[in-house]
């Protein structure tokens, strides 16, 4: 760009840059924003100049043209950004290792409490908590015991885990 085609655009920012601002502040934008779109709007306007793409220069229309398309296509960029954010779950957040620590511990201090059990109240334990549909009934079917006598069981061996965890090691 030589000196009098700068002359001429310097001009033209200096006359007609508010208007082309307020023209997009008019659509809502931020005022950082809009400040942003009508630099761009210049910045453009040029290097189409430059190239020999603007046929004439009609000030200040042109310009508010310009920023206006900038910013609705901004703004419809933003909107689709957006709903393409939406569709995407959010990724879970990682545990604290603190809290998975902790937990691994619980887990260990009631495996060592339930190892201590008999292997009758193991079996019970495990066919009530750990099988799909498990309860006190199907437990004492399979076990031969009678149903007051495994709820027995299984009260006494949640007691048992309950005071093995109270334990702080």
């Amino acid at each position: 760009m030589n000196t009098q085609e700068a002359d001429v655009w310097g001009e033209a920012v200096r006359l007609h840059d508010r208007r082309v601002y307020l023209s997009v502040l008019a659509l809502g934008l931020a005022p950082d924003r809009a400040r942003e779109v009508a630099q761009m709007t210049w910045t453009r306007l040029m290097e189409q100049h430059a190239k020999g793409a603007l046929k004439e220069l009609d000030f200040p229309g042109l310009a508010i043209r310009q920023a206006r398309f900038l910013a609705l296509n901004s703004h419809q960029r933003e909107r689709v950004e957006m709903r393409v954010l939406a569709a995407v779950p959010e990724a879970s957040p990682q545990p604290d290792v603190d809290h998975v620590v902790a937990s691994r511990q619980e887990l260990d201090r009631v495996l060592s409490a339930l190892a201590t059990c008999s292997p009758t109240a193991k079996k019970i334990f495990q066919l009530v908590y750990a099988t799909p549909d498990g309860s006190a009934t199907k437990a004492a079917h399979e076990v031969g015991l009678s149903l007051q006598r495994v709820r027995q069981i299984l009260c006494e061996t949640r007691n048992h885990i309950r005071r093995a965890m109270e334990v702080v090691p």
